[in-house]
């Protein structure tokens, strides 16, 4: 990256993929960087992790820019180069490969943890200064700095805050961005799931009255990680359930697709919600990532949405950061974020329920969906992240 004449003091609060990312980039922009994490570096074991994000190419062109791709141990990345979308007891069926596109593959499926372990090693290697174990308890505007204040008494002075520390942001509460937010009232259950047949790369997702099933491929020819996204009620007896009757109901949503199957781990499980915070730019603070925006994990974007802030707020900061080329970073990832949102929504409404009537729609939709090229090239567009 660009090297620039006056290096910024930098703070970057949180450690997961986006404020590692973050922190990364500026660092080798040359600016002095601080990550300011509560926790401490992510560690994995052979076992896979419960959490995935599929990686479109623009995040993974990021990551190899950052110099963390080309250091993810192969056997843990899952490329997909196929999809298909399904709606259960209809005909509505969509199927589309990356080679439709000339791509080598449509995505990746990387494990959360793994992904942030090799985050950690580069932002050491390349000189970011990481404070682990340490939280950030107060922060005040200070003329045309920031004064950041650790849970050991510390003081930090810096040119810029970036807040990365997640949903609950702690940052954007104590600055009180206003917040939009919503409750799905559905609950995401994530397990690892062996497979009889080899998932031959291709991320699978089914539709179901009571929400939709996401079939992720992993390293491993023969393992899946499931995202099982189920109205609240479902949700509970799902995890109530021992494992023989949660293993019947999922083979029996998978349309033997990938023959029989067994669980390869625990189940775990999350409360689905969206919001969004009103101001992403305070002063000389911003938020990004999942601090400003969550969304339904229905199409696996939500890493991809804080990656492309990260993308764009990293050409800010080397063009020349100031108030107004922060507002206009706002404005293009708010829009990003809202058309997202939106999206999700609609699949969201649109795909739930048993309506015989919906259900008609909905099969119609994708049966075109299949067949008018322009819709479909739009559609895996999107799978690549090229809409992002």
């Amino acid at each position: 990256m660009k090297q620039l004449n006056r290096a910024l003091n930098i703070a970057v609060i949180g450690g997961g993929m986006i404020g590692l990312s973050t922190a990364i980039g500026l660092r080798q922009q040359g600016h002095h960087v601080y990550l300011i994490e509560r926790g401490q570096q992510p560690q994995y074991s052979d076992e896979p992790e419960l959490r995935v994000s599929a990686l479109a190419h623009h995040s993974r062109d990021l990551l190899k820019q950052l110099g963390a791709w080309q250091q993810l141990p192969v056997e843990r990345l899952g490329p997909y180069t196929g999809m298909h979308v399904w709606d259960q007891d209809s005909f509505g069926s969509i199927e589309f490969t990356a080679a439709e596109v000339a791509a080598d593959d449509l995505g990746a499926i990387v494990e959360n943890k793994v992904l942030e372990h090799v985050l950690w090693q580069q932002a050491l290697t390349v000189g970011v200064q990481v404070i682990a174990g340490e939280a950030v308890v107060a922060h005040h505007h200070q003329d045309n700095q920031l004064v950041i204040t650790l849970a050991g008494q510390r003081h930090l002075t810096v040119d810029y805050m970036i807040a990365a520390d997640g949903a609950a942001s702690p940052t954007r509460a104590r600055e009180k961005l206003p917040l939009t937010y919503w409750n799905y009232e559905q609950t995401g259950i994530v397990a690892v799931v062996r497979t009889e047949h080899p998932h031959q790369g291709i991320a699978r997702q089914v539709f179901l009255p009571t929400g939709p099933i996401a079939w992720l491929p992993l390293g491993d020819a023969q393992l899946v990680s499931i995202v099982w996204s189920a109205d609240d009620a479902k949700a509970q007896e799902l995890l109530a359930a021992d494992e023989r009757s949660f293993m019947n109901q999922l083979q029996a949503a998978s349309d033997q697709c990938l023959g029989r199957l067994e669980l390869a781990s625990q189940r775990a499980a999350f409360p689905l919600k969206m919001q969004y915070a009103q101001r992403w730019v305070s002063g000389r603070l911003l938020v990004i990532g999942d601090a400003a925006h969550a969304i339904h994990p229905l199409a696996g974007q939500g890493a991809n949405l804080g990656f492309g802030d990260v993308i764009a707020l990293l050409r800010v900061f080397e063009a020349g950061v100031n108030p107004r080329t922060l507002r206009a970073w706002e404005r293009q990832r708010k829009a990003a974020a809202v058309t997202m949102i939106g999206a999700m929504e609609g699949f969201k409404r649109g795909f739930s329920g048993s309506h015989p009537v919906l259900k008609l729609i909905r099969g119609f939709g994708l049966r075109m969906g299949d067949r008018i090229p322009p819709l479909k090239r739009f559609l895996i567009q999107t799978a690549l992240g090229e809409t992002h």
